[in-house]
């Protein structure tokens, strides 16, 4: 190597130095602060995040209402009941009333058996106007109490399928939300493992970092017993810089990672704390996908909510049908009423009471009862069609779900594999350029290639993870999150 390319080469050295010591003291009070942060399990993030997700207390808000509809359809079958009281006092006054003085008239009465014999006369008060004009005020009190009570007797039936779609809307709000559940589920536990995913990278970083400081310095070591040449020394100092920002990264991507896995606990702003690690065991064994497909079917909560959609739409159109058919109500009413004006006809005091029945059938309407169940009878087809693609759309799901299983599983045998081989090349690198028959380059590709295969093997069991917990909310096996705990 010439001295130019060399002060390139230390200078480029130097540049990665600066940035990567740099970097090194935020990441050693991360890891300090680490350390004395809390453990959290699997299942307490889960908890956590089913405690106030926003996400989930919509659907459980939209269960109450449909909750609160049944309670309304109940209530159809009830009478109404209506009781009032009126009270008033009025003032009235007329102007320039003539006045008069009392008087009287007398009507003869005549004999009933002869009629031609008058037996005497009847008197009857009146009023002589005297000439005089004066104002006259009137006041007057008016009180009662009445009720009502209506009860329908028939509508059509529309009162039963009433009641029968609103308690399907309530079991499809409540499976809804068990599956929302289940779903806020699955995004934690991905979270989880995505973070003990780059937690692992990091250690593989870190590995290969202290790996690289140990090959500089046995390089070093060759170079002052005249085996090694500086470029081999430089090269490795490079390889080991590289080591040190790739370090910086994974710890970058492991606080990205955890900022994440805050965010679907809805804890965005949540202190730091450590994962357990143990949950990273797996077997790596995949199931039959004939047999998912039949479990998903049967125990996906959608398809089960989608499901009463369908039998409350049907419901529908028995309602919607009802308008065609007569209306028969009983009803009941009373009133009792105090009226102190003097020009009422009658008694001042008066009670009446009224019941009898009420036959109704709307003949005509502008066609709109035919529109409505034909509107009806649409959207109980639409329904059904949701169903049949939302089972097509489950049975893709779990079919691409079970391809990334055994591709998950596939990588990770041969990362294996790969390891061991990766180990023996650098050892067999290391052996050769210890004895001149190999170049610095060999070594740093096989540390870099045994780097990759660590690498490889921590995503494939992430990988492989993930894609587990889908396929058990894909065939409804994350129930146990369905039920709060």
């Amino acid at each position: 190597m010439t001295r130019s390319r060399e002060l390139k080469l230390g200078f480029f050295l130097t540049l990665i130095s600066m940035v990567c010591v740099s970097a090194m003291p935020a990441l050693a009070q991360e890891a300090a602060a680490d350390a004395n942060s809390p453990i959290l399990s699997l299942d307490d993030c889960v908890r956590l995040a089913l405690q106030d997700s926003p996400t989930l207390l919509i659907t459980e808000e939209r269960r109450h209402l449909a909750s609160k509809d049944v309670g309304n359809a109940y209530g159809a079958f009830l009478p109404d009941l209506t009781v009032g009281s009126n009270w008033q006092k009025s003032e009235r006054t007329d102007y320039d009333v003539e006045q008069s003085n009392p008087g009287s008239f007398a009507i003869p009465v005549f004999d009933v058996n002869n009629p031609a014999s008058q037996i005497g006369n009847a008197a009857f008060p009146t009023s002589v106007p005297n000439g005089t004009f004066a104002d006259q005020t009137i006041k007057t009190t008016y009180k009662d109490i009445n009720g009502r009570a209506n009860l329908n007797v028939f509508s059509g039936f529309s009162k039963f399928s009433t009641l029968s779609s609103a308690k399907s809307g309530l079991k499809a709000a409540e499976a809804t939300v068990g599956y929302t559940r289940e779903l806020v589920a699955e995004d934690v536990i991905a979270s989880y493992f995505n973070l003990l995913r780059y937690q692992k990278l990091l250690e593989v970083a870190l590995e290969t970092r202290d790996q690289a400081a140990k090959e500089l310095e046995r390089t070093e070591t060759y170079f002052r017993l005249g085996s090694a040449a500086k470029s081999d020394v430089l090269q490795q100092r490079v390889r080991l810089e590289n080591t040190k920002l790739d370090v910086v990264i994974a710890d970058n991507t492991v606080k990205k990672a955890f900022t994440d896995l805050a965010f679907n606990m809805n804890r965005p702003l949540a202190a730091a704390f450590r994962i357990d690690t143990s949950v990273l065991d797996t077997d790596y064994s995949v199931e039959a996908v004939g047999t998912l497909y039949v479990e998903a079917l049967a125990a996906r909560k959608d398809i089960k909510s989608t499901e009463h959609n369908v039998n409350a739409r049907k419901k529908d159109v028995t309602t919607a049908s009802s308008n065609l058919l007569p209306r028969l109500d009983l009803f009941a009413s009373f009133n009792r009423y105090n009226n102190e004006s003097p020009f009422i006809f009658g008694a001042q005091k008066s009670g009446n009471t009224t019941y009898g029945y009420s036959i109704s059938w709307n003949i005509f309407d502008r066609m709109q009862s035919l529109n409505g169940r034909s509107q009806a009878k649409a959207n109980a087809r639409i329904a059904a069609y949701e169903l049949e693609q939302a089972r097509m759309n489950v049975q893709v799901e779990v079919r691409q779900l079970h391809n990334s299983l055994v591709e998950a599983r596939e990588r990770a045998h041969v990362s294996r594999e790969t390891i061991v081989q990766s180990e023996e090349e650098l050892r067999l690198a290391q052996e050769r350029f210890r004895v001149g028959a190999g170049t610095t380059l060999d070594v740093i590709v096989a540390q870099v290639n045994l780097a990759n295969s660590r690498a490889q093997e921590v995503q494939a069991m992430c990988d492989f993870l993930i894609a587990e917990t889908q396929m058990e909310r894909a065939v409804g096996r994350l129930d146990k999150w369905a039920v709060k705990r």
